[in-house]
């Protein structure tokens, strides 16, 4: 079972997802959105998330008439073992400090799986009810949407990647939020926005970028709850290079094996995928916490084998969320202190 489609899966969901929204009143007819994280914020997002894989493979134009045989017969397994079925639970949590001295706001991101399943061939194989949460540690400035990762745990091989790369991700991120702020909403008004991303590959000579396009629509304020309806157009490239076709020992054996190496070590692996999505969400304006979320994605994804082969997959993702405040409510007057 390939272990690519849960990256653009999990992608996706992470995505869906802002660092915690606040709106405020422009105007008794006008919504402004400002959804960057402020001093003692503590919401938790749960998860759940839904998708089912199709994936079948073809040659590809160049494949020789021995591959073009072996990937036939693979494709026929892959028609045999039908849809995959994913389902995943998840939680995400993000708690926002008082500022420093300079402004600068510390926050605590943690994501934690809350277990699940997959179906392959009719055949159900539960996912891990409990592992390694992933939390990070970082500060904000509002004054000027600097972002900077202090600290990772969970996951010790992405702490570099993170410490080195996330910063530039999330402060990408943050420049869709602060666009967002300076838009007022009259009900019935939308805004665009466009978002370019660079994504991290972790390896040496890898490159990427995701393309979004999110569209809001305001459709109703009610008691101080906004409501609004959401659009996305995502597009994904991804190179990044193969192993090498051949140890250095046996490419030290002869010239023709090592011009083999030489050859597979050139190689990439060309990974593109597009996907539209149409969802609604809710927003409690008094301490920005997202009630309610749902965005239904259908993406495509092309990925260019080793083999000269084409991994093809359409995948269609039902992610719904609900938002609770964490935040400790101010402590009540006693009775003796209301007395005038």
């Amino acid at each position: 079972m390939p272990a690519f489609p849960y990256r653009p899966f999990l992608a996706a969901a992470l995505l869906a997802l802002s660092l915690g929204a606040t709106a405020a009143p422009a105007t008794p007819a006008a919504v402004a959105f400002d959804t960057t994280p402020r001093a003692g914020q503590h919401q938790r997002q749960s998860m759940d998330i839904q998708a089912t894989i199709k994936m079948r493979i073809e040659p590809a134009p160049e494949a020789t008439d021995e591959q073009r045989a072996k990937i036939n017969q693979a494709a026929e397994n892959f028609t045999r073992m039908g849809p995959m079925k994913v389902a995943v639970k998840m939680a995400q949590a993000m708690k926002v400090g008082q500022p420093d001295a300079v402004g600068w706001l510390p926050l605590t991101m943690t994501t934690s799986s809350k277990g699940g399943e997959v179906e392959v061939g009719g055949k159900i194989q539960p996912l891990p009810q409990k592992a390694q949460d992933l939390a990070f540690t970082a500060r904000f400035n509002p004054k000027d949407f600097a972002f900077e990762i202090q600290g990772v745990s969970g996951a010790p091989a992405l702490d570099e990647l993170l410490r080195k790369q996330g910063n530039a991700m999330v402060g990408e991120a943050l420049q869709l939020y602060k666009v967002l702020a300076q838009k007022p909403l009259q009900v019935g008004e939308s805004v665009e926005v466009p978002m370019t991303m660079a994504l991290p590959i972790p390896l040496p000579g890898g490159a990427g970028t995701m393309q979004n396009k999110l569209r809001y629509t305001l459709v109703r304020m009610d008691r101080g709850v906004a409501s609004f309806d959401m659009a996305m157009d995502m597009t994904m490239d991804i190179n990044a290079p193969l192993p090498a076709a051949a140890s250095a020992a046996s490419a030290a054996s002869s010239p023709a094996a090592a011009a083999s190496a030489a050859d597979g070590a050139a190689k990439v692996m060309a990974i593109t995928m597009a996907g539209t999505g149409k969802g609604s969400s809710t927003l409690r304006m008094a301490d920005g916490l997202p009630l309610t979320s749902q965005l239904k994605m259908a993406l495509t994804i092309t990925m260019k084998m080793p083999d000269n082969g084409l991994m093809l997959m359409d995948m269609d993702m039902d992610m719904r969320a609900k938002g609770e405040s964490l935040a400790k409510p101010a402590p009540a007057r006693s009775a003796a202190k209301r007395k005038p």
